[in-house]
């Protein structure tokens, strides 16, 4: 019998982030973050599936998992392809922030703009120690916020039913940043799992 679980994802943000739209500002920024139409950041439920898949990934390789195998991330995370069961059966919803913020801010839209940064950075030049011609990029940031997502895992295999809330558990500890610019102190993150529900 197939049956679900529900959890809520709660990203609390530790430091300025960055996930890239691939779109640019032109003078204001070359690389503008990912945001609702409200203008305000998201962090895109892709994107959460696939940080929650490598860190699946990892705890199974390092053997966090006795009763999973490649087989099982497979059916939770799904697998190259169009059809229903290669999209996996977890769905990820976008983080935003909490209905009290989000109303906030549509009640005072000239607020938003307080939510981001833009960070300046260029290349030096090795031989000469100066910044090189033409290397200067503006990148848009998103100061310290805690935001939600709501993961659903929708199956009919009653060992991942059993098992799922205690591999997520061991999981979320793995994913420690997100974003560009991790190893430059960006997308510091702690992530915890709270209120699943079953039906």
């Amino acid at each position: 019998m197939i049956k679900s679980i529900q959890v809520m994802l709660t990203f609390d943000l530790r430091s300025e982030w960055h996930l890239g739209s691939g779109r640019e500002g032109g003078a204001y920024a070359d690389n503008l973050v990912q945001k609702n139409p409200d203008g305000l950041p998201i962090i895109n439920g892709k994107t959460i599936k696939g940080l929650l898949r490598q860190a699946f990934n990892d705890a199974n390789k390092y053997q966090w998992f006795p009763d999973a195998d490649v087989d099982t991330i497979e059916h939770l995370f799904g697998r190259e392809g169009t059809d229903l069961i290669a999209s996996g059966a977890l769905k990820c919803d976008s983080a935003s922030l909490n209905l009290a913020e989000q109303h906030y801010f549509k009640e005072n839209p000239s607020a938003i703009g307080h939510l981001y940064r833009v960070r300046h950075a260029t290349a030096i030049d090795p031989q000469t120690g100066t910044a090189q011609d033409g290397s200067l990029r503006a990148m848009e940031v998103v100061i310290p916020m805690v935001m939600q997502s709501r993961l659903t895992l929708t199956t009919d295999n009653p060992k991942i039913l059993k098992q799922f809330s205690k591999w997520l558990d061991l999981s979320l500890p793995l994913l420690c940043a997100l974003g560009g610019k991790r190893r430059r102190g960006l997308g510091e993150v702690i992530v915890t799992a709270t209120g699943q529900e079953n039906y």
